[in-house]
């Protein structure tokens, strides 16, 4: 349907705009969403999923059915690293800061933290293994790279 005003000239193009103006408001309003979303996701999740984002279709596959096949070697881990990262949270938001009990988490954390890599380092290496030589590329160069630094408070 074609709407024209008085002098005859078409409102297609005022159409058109607003149509696409919709559009983009939906796009933003929904990228907004899935940013706000994707940040309450798991750190472990929100890294999964940039990895993977990085691997062709197949890779992706593979490695996500992989991982999830040796999930409960290391679910238990991950758990246990959530919960020390918590009471570090905790720790440091409690209305009387306490250093000792701090310093405790922060060690709890580093045990938790020692034994995920451990276990989840197997199931690493077992969908490295089945991955592509592409794919593996991929992942050395989507994951950063940070260069030692002599003091970690120098900025530049």
């Amino acid at each position: 349907m074609i709407v024209y005003n008085a002098k005859g000239r078409t409102y297609r193009w005022l159409l058109a705009g607003s149509l696409l103006l919709n559009l983009f408001l939906v796009a933003s309003v929904s990228g907004q969403y899935l940013r706000h979303h994707a940040r309450h996701m798991p750190v472990f999740m929100r890294v999964l999923q940039h990895v993977t984002s990085r691997l062709d279709a197949q890779d992706a596959k593979t490695f996500r059915s992989v991982l999830r096949q040796e999930a409960p070697h290391y679910a238990q881990a991950q758990e246990n690293l959530a919960r020390a990262r918590a009471e570090i949270d905790r720790q440091l938001l409690a209305p009387q800061f306490d250093p000792v009990a701090t310093r405790a988490a922060m060690q709890q954390w580093q045990a938790a933290w020692n034994v995920f890599v451990s276990t989840f380092s197997d199931a690493l290496v077992e969908a490295m293994d089945r991955l592509s030589p592409e794919g593996r590329r991929a992942l050395v160069s989507a994951t950063p790279h940070q260069r030692p630094v002599s003091d970690p408070f120098l900025t530049k």
